[in-house]
């Protein structure tokens, strides 16, 4: 995974790479190889990621996305909730 690629570049790379395995290992075209690896779980939820509104998100910008996500998610099953916004890029210091 590199720092400047995109949600959808990271998901398919993986997908690509689940494939490869899988055709190195039984033998298969890569093409019959990605679509079992398209048709599990967790090929479903990576091509879901891929092509879904987040796609063209840098990564890490994405990561940040989803953890100030969770984090507000846990502060309200704790009864409360975020009082103030989570900063886009805290400081340091």
């Amino acid at each position: 995974m590199r720092d400047d690629q995109s949600v959808a570049e990271m998901a398919n790379e993986v997908l690509m790479r689940q494939a490869k395995a899988r055709a190195d290992r039984n033998g298969e075209p890569i093409e019959a190889a990605m679509r079992a690896v398209v048709g599990t779980e967790a090929g479903k939820h990576l091509t879901d990621l891929r092509d879904g509104p987040h796609g063209e998100e840098g990564v890490e910008e994405w990561q940040v996305g989803i953890a100030r996500e969770r984090a507000r998610e846990r502060a309200e099953a704790l009864g409360g909730g975020l009082d103030e916004e989570v900063p886009e890029h805290p400081t340091h210091g």
